[in-house]
């Protein structure tokens, strides 16, 4: 899940339940906290995007595969969530000291870091990228599939009760603000919308609208009760986790559905498969991939369970057997990919009177990546693996594929 959605849904559950309702006045956050909520809500919201600390230290290191390697590793571990959550509660206490901000105890202020780390183990668990939750102990990815890594959905669930809390906190403000915000966020989806058609994501002018409406139930309908909401900013944040719960499920639902799609289209293909997932795709989670691992290469089958699309299946065919595919097989950096991908490609090619070994995830390949032909899938940045030999079959360069 990206970044920007974690934080939000940090202080969604920061706002839910280790704070309480501002004052009908309201409080600037210019002014100095009066209680320990604004502390509270702060590192929930910091707590929450701590995981993806790692991708910094990726930064620092010289080692060309380390993303894949090292993200969602250690800082994202259930194992290690007590360690976090009791450093970052004595940092933040520190840090409040120095500030003059009163904060919650040390048992409150372990349970905000706790419940915000939490939170971002298990959004992240939900999409196919895979993460090391029981690392340093064991270093598998877990991938439940439920949920595209970038979902508007959720991040929109997690935004709105929030800033429908803030905009009807108080009355002689309201009266104007919700219009306000309610026109902004209405141009931006229809602002949004041909952009990211233009990226092969099915997110119709229909769907924009439907958008519009949603954001007028949270914005516009409590302008009934003159002004100002009889919801709290507490139960707004309640409501938001109950609907993001809801969501959830929802998607779990449909992943299960869309799962049983692929073993049907499996068994009708009388494939002998070695593993099989459905990964969904955006925009909603009516749109599913799913993909099938044969020892010959591995099928695509792109869906909408929902219908209103066409059915595609692509199959990229693993290369014949031969040495320079297993002399690649044998490297190191080729075996940390190998790791990381769920449903390798071995393409194999001659450039330059030089043999070329690519490998590719085809997790990572979609209609905007098609296959240059049914034996190698159009290379993807970061997500293939190249190994180029001379033709005695010496390594002259190895790592991932970088794509202009």
């Amino acid at each position: 899940m990206d970044t920007i959605t974690h934080a939000l849904a940090g202080a969604l559950i920061g706002k839910a339940f280790f704070a309480e309702d501002p004052p009908a006045a309201g409080i600037s956050w210019r002014q100095p906290p009066r209680s320990g909520d604004r502390a509270a809500i702060v590192c929930s919201a910091l707590g929450a995007i701590f995981p993806d600390i790692d991708v910094v230290a990726v930064l620092f290191t010289n080692d060309n595969l380390a993303f894949i390697a090292r993200h969602r590793g250690v800082t994202h571990s259930l194992l290690m969530l007590p360690v976090w959550a009791a450093g970052l509660t004595l940092l933040a206490g520190f840090l409040a000291r120095r500030a003059r901000w009163p904060a919650p105890a040390f048992a409150a202020l372990f349970s905000v870091f706790g419940a915000a780390l939490a939170s971002h183990i298990f959004l992240d668990l939900l999409t196919p990228w895979g993460t090391m939750a029981w690392s340093p102990y064991d270093h598998s990815r877990l991938a439940w599939d439920s949920l595209f890594i970038i979902d508007l959905t959720v991040t929109l669930i997690v935004l709105l009760p929030q800033l429908s809390a803030w905009v009807h906190g108080r009355a002689e403000r309201s009266i104007w603000l919700a219009p306000a915000v309610w026109i902004l966020l209405s141009a931006a989806a229809f602002a949004l919308a041909p952009w990211v058609r233009s990226l092969d994501v099915p997110l119709s002018t229909e769907a924009a609208a439907g958008a519009c409406v949603v954001f007028a139930v949270f914005l516009l309908v409590p302008l009934r009760h003159r002004g100002r909401s009889r919801f709290g900013r507490v139960i707004w944040c309640r409501l938001g986790v109950a609907l993001l719960a809801g969501y959830l499920s929802f998607a779990a639902g449909m992943h299960y559905v869309a799962l049983g799609r692929v073993r049907q289209f499996a068994r009708e293909g009388n494939f002998d498969y070695q593993r099989l997932a459905a990964l969904p795709l955006p925009p909603s989670p009516a749109r599913w991939a799913g993909l099938i691992a044969t020892g010959e290469g591995v099928y695509r089958v792109q869906f909408n369970l929902l219908g209103g699309e066409n059915l595609r299946i692509d199959f990229f065919r693993n290369a014949a057997a031969n040495r320079y595919l297993s002399g690649a097989r044998d490297l190191p950096g080729v075996q940390t990919f190998l790791w990381f991908a769920r449903f390798p490609v071995f393409g194999y090619l001659e450039r330059e009177g030089r043999p070329v070994v690519q490998i590719s995830d085809v997790r990572f390949v979609g209609p905007r990546r098609p296959g240059i032909s049914a034996t190698l899938p159009t290379p993807v940045a970061n997500f293939s693996y190249e190994v180029v030999f001379t033709p005695d079959g010496r390594v002259v360069s190895s790592g991932p594929l970088q794509v202009n």
